[in-house]
């Protein structure tokens, strides 16, 4: 089975990051939903991918203040959210949804920096809300920084851990290499089980040395059917989408089995209709 990661919810479709996002991922059917999460100023965990938005700063802002990622690409514009959701009602939602098997996958954003308060900041706050839910909610945690990874595997070693890569003209404290023996390594040494490359430095190669470590492979960000279709020919364990739907049919066409749709509706994300 290769696992269907819905980036940001639905991206394809729906603002990312976005509850009305969240809930399209829950209806196409996914087995993880990526969301990305920044700290504010006031402490909360706030879902949103881009740290800047027209000149405001999320981690300067309380929660309530904090702009809503937008893309104008999307083909619809239901999600009428005035601000961007917590993780605590991220994992609300999924209560709601009856979907505890349903992995909420959470990236948490660094500016790829040597180690700082900002980064015990998060960590502290994001095993705090995790430890309270990973026995009733199945969770996972990726991040491009490794050291967000191995202080994540001290606090919380019960929640998988994903190393984040992509290709970089040079190495960092903040970052993974993009090199495929390079990552493994360094993915082994803070804990990870699984390695994340963006699907350019994706090859046989890197998939190879990843399963002789035990470690899956999670390519991102798939936009089409031959991609997954190489993918899977690669023999990766899941891949991260925007177009989910794209997604399902792509791996039907390869005869790969489906996690199941899961309609909900949440009555205000939807237009209010007269008696």
């Amino acid at each position: 089975m290769i696992e269907i990661q819905g980036h940001r919810g639905v991206l394809a479709d729906r603002h990312g990051n976005t509850l009305a996002s969240f809930v399209e991922a829950l209806r196409l059917g996914v087995d993880a939903i990526e969301v990305d999460v920044w700290l504010t100023s006031d402490g909360q965990l706030a879902l949103r991918h881009d740290a800047v938005i027209d000149d405001r700063d999320i981690r300067l802002e309380k929660l309530r203040e904090a702009k809503v990622e937008k893309h104008l690409a999307t083909t619809t514009d239901v999600d009428i959210e005035t601000r961007v959701p917590s993780l605590s009602e991220t994992l609300a939602l999924l209560r709601f949804a009856n979907a505890s098997e349903i992995i909420l996958d959470i990236e948490v954003k660094t500016e790829g920096a040597a180690w700082d308060e900002y980064g015990l900041g998060i960590v502290t706050a994001l095993s705090k809300v995790l430890a309270a839910h990973q026995d009733e909610q199945a969770l996972r945690v990726r991040s491009f920084d490794p050291q967000i990874i191995k202080a994540m595997s001290g606090v919380l070693p019960g929640v998988p851990l994903v190393a984040l890569s992509r290709a970089t003209p040079s190495r960092s404290p903040g970052l993974y290499p993009s090199t495929a023996q390079d990552l493994v390594d360094a993915a082994l040494a803070t804990g990870a089980s699984a390695v994340a490359p963006a699907v350019g430095i994706l090859d046989a190669g890197l998939v190879a040395i990843a399963h002789a470590a035990g470690l899956k492979v999670f390519p991102w960000t798939l936009e089409t059917g031959e991609e997954i279709s190489a993918a899977a020919g690669l023999g990766v364990d899941g891949i991260c989408v925007n177009d989910v739907a794209m997604a399902r049919r792509a791996l039907t066409e390869l005869g790969k089995p489906l996690p199941p749709a899961r309609p909900i509706s949440l009555p205000l994300l939807h237009p209010a209709t007269s008696a």
